[in-house]
């Protein structure tokens, strides 16, 4: 009996031991599969989230000769009337005295406009990152991040579409931040940082504090070097209403087409969709002389003003004429502002512009010859591409020799020529205090 129950004995811990291991194949099998059923879906869903590609950052000259800094010290140039360079992160834009820039920022092959920046004259500022999400199911927001150490830039960041843009500046004094669409001006110099909204919404921080500032509509920050945020204060105004042509032509009135030929065609004036921006689209298409004339009534003093600038954004699409014609009087674009001077006249100043032909005397004046109203020589731009003109009315007028306003009456598009396209973007006329 014994001998009989202590060979039993060993059986049963044998039994038990391969039950055990049975047990411990079997759990350890089943935490392996919650695991996986866990691990797996949760890190598909992580890839889709977080995985990004570049977005498009293509720099394109305004006026004169642009530089663009590589990541190794190397530079090459891009000048007026070139197609343009995408840049990626740790490229710097940089231009002159005489030279100004348009970025525009887009996702890979497609034509929609996240964001646009005008570069002016002795700026340096370097693209960190520009990077959107690889998959339409990621619910991540376009990021862009900016370096800027010195100059002045001017961003637009248009009606975001079904994914945010946002924008990350950073400066020597500062960092900003803008996820809102509108309209944006960054000076930066030695002394300070300053943020101009004149729509949209930015926060401010600055880095010597931490200390933060939230801006809306038309206000203005300034972060001094080794100091925190200043602000709000009084930004630049904008006398013309719905600039930026979001709110189709309200505000604006149209004149009826001047047609030179009975049996021709007028054109069309129309606010297009192009790339997520509204765009004022003016089109004619015919033989002989067309023009038409869009007005916006502005009516203010500004005789106590600091400084009054018109800004405008456009692209000549094309033209049949070479320059302005004959008499120098058919651009596809003129810029007009109506004004009474300091001395109670009611005065006109206009700049007319052109994409097409060579100046030649006699044959294409550079100037229009039977307008009675103070001009510059038209402005040559690059064809079917943005251009903006930013100048300082009162610096233009009195370089002239010409009485400086003291009432705005009225700001004016003309378009005209024979067959022509023109787009405008935004035109502004912003007042200093």
């Amino acid at each position: 009996m014994r001998s009989a129950t202590s060979k039993k004995l060993p059986e049963e811990k044998q039994l038990l031991g391969r039950q055990r291991l049975a047990w411990a194949v079997l759990l350890g099998s089943f935490a392996v599969c919650v695991m996986l059923t866990l691990a797996v879906p949760l890190a598909a869903n992580a890839f889709l989230q977080n995985s990004t590609e570049l977005l498009d950052v293509q720099v394109q000259s305004n006026q004169g000769t642009v530089g663009i800094d590589d990541k190794s010290g190397g530079r090459q140039a891009v000048i007026a009337g070139d197609q343009g360079q995408l840049i990626g992160p740790g490229e710097s834009v940089l231009t002159g005295n005489t030279a100004t820039a348009l970025v525009s920022i887009s996702p890979p092959d497609d034509p929609a406009v996240l964001a646009r920046m005008q570069i002016y004259s002795n700026t340096d500022v370097r693209l960190l990152e520009a990077e959107t999400p690889r998959f339409a199911l990621s619910d991540k927001n376009n990021e862009v991040r900016l370096r800027l150490d010195n100059g002045r830039i001017r961003l637009t960041l248009p009606e975001a579409g079904e994914r945010p843009s946002i924008i990350h500046i950073t400066t020597p004094q500062g960092q900003i931040t803008l996820a809102e669409s509108g309209h944006y001006v960054l000076i930066v110099t030695n002394e300070e940082t300053q943020v101009t909204v004149q729509e949209g919404q930015a926060d401010v921080a600055a880095s010597a504090t931490g200390e933060t500032l939230l801006l809306a509509d038309n206000e203005r920050a300034q972060i001094p070097t080794g100091s925190g945020p200043v602000g709000p204060l009084p930004p630049e105004r904008n006398l013309v209403k719905n600039s930026d042509f979001n709110d189709d032509m309200n505000y604006c009135t149209q004149f009826p087409w001047q047609v030179e030929r009975a049996d021709q065609p007028e054109g069309q004036v129309r606010v297009l969709d192009s790339g997520g921006e509204s765009r004022l689209n003016i089109a004619r298409q015919g033989i002989g002389h067309a023009d038409v004339l869009i007005r916006q009534s502005i009516n203010q003093d500004v005789s106590e003003l600091e400084s009054l600038r018109l800004l405008l954004t456009f692209r000549i699409l094309g033209q049949s004429l070479d320059v302005c014609g004959v008499e120098g009087s058919e651009c596809p674009l003129f810029v007009r502002i109506n004004f009474v001077n300091e001395d109670g006249f009611s005065r006109t100043w206009q700049q007319g512009f052109y994409a097409v032909g060579d100046v030649i005397p006699g044959q294409t004046p550079d100037g229009c010859i039977r307008c009675d109203m103070i001009q510059a020589p038209h402005l040559r731009v690059p064809l079917q591409q943005d251009f903006f003109f930013d100048i300082d009315l009162g610096e233009e007028l009195a370089r002239q020799g010409r009485i400086l306003p003291s009432f705005i009456e009225s700001v004016v598009l003309v378009s005209s020529g024979h067959s022509f396209e023109v787009e405008v973007v935004d035109v502004s006329l912003l007042a200093e205090e």
